[in-house]
């Protein structure tokens, strides 16, 4: 069994689809509870203009449809019941209600119920909050109740990732490409050299400098990336560098002031997120400007006005 619905805003629309039918189906008129017409278009007009007459909100009314698989079908009174338990979930029970069945010659029947979301006892518009959890639970209920095939639920869609633009994907390729040549260019150092000023030497003299870290015992900087160098060599451990690196001289990080020391570990990580961005918007250009661009209009010069003098006639 599957049901399905959403609110409606437009009662003559839902009027006119309900009552068009395809090829080889009929329809015809199962319940319609308070109702002064037997119409269904002035019924579903009726409803809509109660509602905005009484409240300020909008989609006055809730179409539900409900459908069983090829070659399921029910009697009328298990129909009502589906209907019945839809309305008491939802919170339809003191609301104008219209039951119209669709029967196909192939499919079968399938039921379109519609309700006024306007409840006379509160004066206010039923909340359709969580309203489809309310349909699969009524459906799988329905489907072991009557001995009907149950329907497999689809599983949640992944979230949508956010689309990369052209500087963050540029970013991206730049950050790996710099890692890929830093750790050829450490592991080349930390191979070709037995001493720290060596090994020094040679980083800066392939671009690489080489500084004490605030958090850890040295950090390298190549092309604007920071990274611990022992990270880069797998089968060194941070003992085995700290003791190569002893004879180095190599300049401590300047002393941090408060505010500095105050501004904490999560504002450096967030700022170490924004590293593509930064990078990024440091080496694009800026966009072009598009779109229409005002003209500046200049004043139109003051009329001079002709002194009038005694006798003359002017103009």
């Amino acid at each position: 069994m599957i049901i399905k619905g959403r609110s409606h805003g437009h009662a003559g629309n839902l009027a006119r689809y309900l009552l068009t039918t395809k090829p080889g189906e009929k329809e015809f008129v199962m319940d319609l509870r308070d109702s002064a017409s037997d119409d269904i278009r002035k019924a579903l007009t009726d409803w809509e203009a109660i509602a905005h007459c009484s409240t300020k909100g909008d989609k006055a009314l809730y179409h539900a449809h409900i459908r069983l698989r090829d070659g399921e079908a029910l009697k009328e009174a298990q129909w009502l019941e589906v209907v019945h338990r839809m309305e008491e979930n939802l919170g339809f029970t003191n609301c104008a209600r219209a039951v119209i069945g669709h029967n196909n010659e192939e499919k079968g029947l399938h039921l379109h119920i519609v309700w006024s979301r306007f409840d006379p006892v509160s004066g206010k518009l039923v909340s359709m909050s969580n309203d489809r959890k309310h349909h699969h639970a009524i459906a799988r209920q329905a489907e072991k109740e009557f001995g009907l095939e149950p329907v497999p639920e689809k599983s949640a869609p992944e979230r949508t990732k956010r689309r990369l633009s052209d500087r963050d994907i540029r970013a991206l390729k730049d950050r790996t490409q710099n890692r890929d040549k830093l750790e050829k260019i450490v592991r080349a150092a930390w191979t070709a050299t037995d001493g720290g000023e060596e090994m020094k030497a040679m980083l800066n003299a392939l671009g690489v400098d080489i500084q004490r870290g605030d958090r850890r015992d040295f950090v390298i900087e190549y092309k604007g990336l920071k990274m611990n160098p022992v990270r880069l060599l797998e089968d060194v451990s941070t003992a085995e560098f700290r003791e190569r690196m002893n004879d180095a001289e190599i300049e401590k990080p300047r002393e941090k002031s408060p505010a500095e020391a105050a501004f904490g570990r999560k504002a450096r990580n967030m700022a170490q997120g924004q590293f593509d961005k930064s990078i990024a918007n440091d080496q694009a250009e800026p966009p072009a400007k598009t779109g229409f661009t005002k003209k500046k209009h200049k004043a139109p010069a003051p009329r001079l006005r002709r002194k009038m003098r005694f006798g003359d006639p002017g103009i």
